[in-house]
Formats: C-alpha cells, structure tokens, sequence
C-alpha cells in the first residue's frame, strides 16, 4: 500500500469514527435512575397515573389500591425520535410504552401486556383503532424474569412505527392518516382493571434514553 493510500485509508475510518461518535452522543438519557424528575403523572385512562417508586436505579409501577392506573409521562414534548429502555414485568401485567401522548393519555402503544392472551411489542392505538399490528412469535425472544430491551422509533406524519424487542424487530408500520399529533408526551402505563395486574405484580423500567431524528 502506498502512502497516499493508506492516507486515503486512514483518513476515511477517522471520518467513519467521528460519524459513530457523533451519532452515540445523540442519545441523552431522560430517567436518572434516582427521582421522577422530567416525569409527572397523568391521570388518565379512569386512573390518577398509578404508583410509581424509583427503586435500585429502575422505576417500579404498580396499581393504585382501587386497581386504577393511568400514565406517568414526560414533561417534555417530542415528534420525531428513538427510545430506548430495558423493562422487567412480573406476571401478570399489563404496561406499555406510549408515543407521541396527547394531553388525555393517548398515543401510539408499543404493548408490554405480560399475561394471558398478551403482547410485548405489538402496536396498539388506544382509542384510534385498536390494535394495529401485533405480532404473536414475541414468547421465543422475551426473556422471562430478567430484564428485556425494548426500542422504538417513530417518525414522520402520518407516522412511521417500528419496535424491537432484543433486538428483534415486532412492529414495523407506516400509517396513512394522523391519528395523533406530530409532537407528544412519552409514556409509560399502568393498566387498570382486576385482571390486568396481579395483586404483587411489578414493572420496572431502567436506562431510558432518547435520541431525537431529524
């Protein structure tokens, strides 16, 4: 190799790494694994927002004492991004992670419904359709009592959804009407009702973090 090759070489993988670097450095975290802080709950759903403890650097939900739930959402607004969390769910539960919230706690849903007939990873549109997409193979990636890693990405208007549980893509859909705003909350449920949670059931979710699109 000659020496302006191998310059040429060099040069290129610097600018590869610089892009990489760039591109981690995007994310920014949005739980700091010790407060609420850039969250609020929301009383939604026929729910107050649930009960919500922050516990060994994870966010622990569970059912108000009536069996109502509702959102805890962020405080922020945002449109086009990737997320990224790892979540823990005792059986059974039902949770999720919500996109592109509006102010009456509905949004796009990445389903986290461990129990039962459920779904992890699936989309749902509360009050918008229903079930979008779901997909029933997601038992042969979840990973039962330990921590699994759920990314979403959700872009455009009318949006385009995809989600990955473990890095295996659920969910990959292109909707043709706007059923929510281009901007909203991001949220994390408790869902309400006597056969949606067990009486010591759990979910937790740690390191989330956000990477907005452009």
């Amino acid at each position: 190799m000659s020496k302006r090759t191998g310059w040429v070489v060099l040069t290129a993988m610097c600018a590869l790494w610089v892009v990489s670097v760039g591109a981690a450095q995007n994310w920014r975290s949005i739980f700091d694994g010790k407060t609420t802080n850039g969250w609020r709950l929301m009383a939604v759903h026929g729910g107050n927002g649930g009960v919500w403890a922050v516990e060994n650097g994870a966010l622990v939900a569970n059912q108000e004492k009536d069996h109502k739930g509702g959102l805890i959402g962020t405080e922020a607004k945002f449109s086009d991004y990737e997320i990224e969390l790892e979540f823990k769910a005792d059986e059974p539960v039902d949770t999720g992670l919500f996109l592109r919230v509006r102010e009456d706690g509905m949004g796009y849903q990445i389903t986290i419904d461990y129990r039962k007939d459920g779904f992890i990873g699936s989309l749902y549109a509360p009050a918008e359709g229903g079930f979008i997409q779901t997909n029933r193979d997601w038992t042969k990636y979840f990973k039962k009592n330990d921590w699994n890693k759920l990314r979403a990405r959700i872009q455009g208007q009318p949006a385009h959804v995809t989600a990955w549980l473990n890095g295996v893509k659920m969910t990959d859909f292109q909707d043709n009407r706007d059923r929510y705003p281009r901007e909203g909350y991001i949220g994390l449920q408790v869902h309400g009702g006597e056969g949606a949670w067990g009486e010591n059931s759990r979910a937790r979710f740690r390191n989330i973090r956000i990477q907005e699109l452009k």
